[in-house]
């Protein structure tokens, strides 16, 4: 194992789960599942592996079901699964004798031969299910796309077949990833918080796998360091203080798109001349920020009305950091005058009733404030809106 290096690959899992796709959920999931001695490791060896103290693996593909069926017979995701792990094993990537494979695959699907593959055991099942590919493609009217990763599992020797298929699981029963990671909190969490403990837990793991990613290290994670750091955030922030982010952020195309259409968040930033990347940012924030107010009333965790105390402090944040800019800054444009006040407040971070919030809500907050003409930053904001308004 120590030979091999780091294999980075890039499986690609859609849908989002509380904001996160399913590659970080199942990190999760198993760096608070499996023995506080082991490592759990993201895109490293697989999508997620976990590597035991006796030396050995289990190394996870990860498929999400919610556009297409990964285990449908002739599935590109199916057997380009098994040929990755037939090369990894034939090359001595990985020992077979002390390596599991498992492909995992939400919300629930089912086929023909990947089931046969998850119960071919022995040299005789697995010699089965050879013949019964072998039969199935000569009844094919047209080669499948997949052919070239079929092939080379019937072209595999005996010994390669049974070293991984002897040793696969095809686990496609969990209509929602994030239920197990529930059920392991459930027992010591309140059922009204267990989104947001999962939540903080999901992103908490991610960031521990992005931090050795992004220097481009073997994203290897203890699961006795992580759950010591979890546990002390836990009692940090006391999780009922603690509002997580449940809206992921939007695509820079998604950005530009909104901005296309020049709400009035954004003709105030034009009024001061800010950049396109601060428009970005701007729109981006707003957007993440109005979903998370809906999700949290959704799931019961900020109640109606909430929001109206914590806008008049910003209002008032605001109203100051103005007033402070025109008396110290009073010799520069109301263009820069305004630049300065907008970075401010960007930079400021107001709690809600002394609950902790996501970076990026306080400015998606001031934002929506602008959207609705309750503050600006150019000091005759209204006058200048209402006369673009009459054009």
């Amino acid at each position: 194992m120590s030979g091999a290096g780091p294999l980075l690959v890039k499986h690609a899992a859609a849908g989002p789960y509380l904001g996160f796709a399913l590659q970080p959920v199942r990190l999760c999931y198993y760096l608070l599942s499996s023995p506080r001695d082991s490592s759990v490791s993201l895109e490293y060896l697989d999508d997620v592996a976990v590597h035991y103290a006796d030396g050995t693996l289990l190394l996870e593909q990860c498929k999400s079901a919610l556009a297409h069926n990964p285990i449908s017979d002739w599935s590109d995701d199916l057997w380009k699964t098994v040929a990755n792990w037939l090369d990894m094993v034939e090359a001595k990537k990985v020992d077979a004798a002390k390596t599991s494979f498992q492909l995992y695959v939400t919300p629930s699907k089912s086929g023909k031969l990947s089931a046969a593959m998850h119960g071919a055991a022995d040299a005789k099942a697995v010699e089965a299910l050879v013949k019964q590919v072998g039969d199935k493609l000569k009844k094919k009217a047209d080669p499948p796309k997949c052919l070239a990763h079929v092939q080379k599992f019937l072209d595999a020797t005996d010994e390669l077949r049974l070293a991984v298929l002897g040793k696969t699981t095809v686990f496609a029963t969990d209509a929602d990833p994030l239920e197990p990671l529930r059920e392991l909190l459930r027992p010591t969490v309140p059922e009204v918080s267990l989104d947001v403990i999962c939540a903080s837990a999901i992103g908490q793991a991610k960031e521990a796998a992005d931090k050795y990613i992004r220097r481009k290290a073997p994203a290897l994670l203890g699961v006795a360091e992580f759950r010591k750091n979890f546990h002390a955030f836990v009692q940090q922030n006391n999780m009922a203080g603690y509002l997580p982010t449940f809206t992921a952020a939007p695509s820079k195309d998604i950005a530009k798109a909104l901005l296309t259409t020049r709400p009035v968040f954004v003709r105030q930033l034009q009024l001061i001349n800010a950049t396109e990347e601060q428009q970005l940012r701007a729109a981006s924030d707003l957007m993440r920020t109005s979903g998370d107010k809906v999700k949290w009333a959704d799931q019961g965790l900020v109640h109606d009305g909430i929001f109206e105390d914590w806008e008049d402090t910003l209002l008032r944040k605001h109203d100051a950091a103005q007033s402070e800019v025109k008396e110290i800054y009073s010799e520069k444009t109301q263009e820069a005058q305004g630049r300065i006040v907008y970075s401010r407040c960007a930079a400021m971070e107001i709690p809600l009733n002394s609950r902790e919030l996501p970076g990026h809500f306080t400015h998606g907050g001031f934002n929506d404030l602008a959207d609705r003409r309750e503050l600006g930053w150019h000091p005759e904001h209204l006058s200048l809106l209402n006369e673009e308004d009459t054009k």
